[in-house]
């Protein structure tokens, strides 16, 4: 049974580069509103606003990403 709509979280993407020269990206939540830990999560392929995610505690929300302006 749905429980109703999911929290919404602020969120931000990553980019980082592992051993093997290879970037990659991640999306971080700062604050879960069910343990209140930071979480790491993969960043989906097409860049979007926003993204449904399961925590590893159990809890499910919405990740709004933050749109940054990039300096020319």
């Amino acid at each position: 049974m749905p429980q109703g709509d999911p929290a919404r979280v602020a969120g931000r993407l990553d980019t980082y580069r592992s051993r093997s020269a290879k970037w990659h990206r991640q999306v971080k939540v700062d604050r879960c509103p069910g343990c209140g830990h930071p979480h790491l999560h993969r960043a989906p392929i097409p860049l979007v606003r926003s993204v449904l995610k399961n925590a590893p505690c159990g809890t499910v929300y919405v990740v709004i990403l933050r749109v940054t302006a990039v300096a020319a």
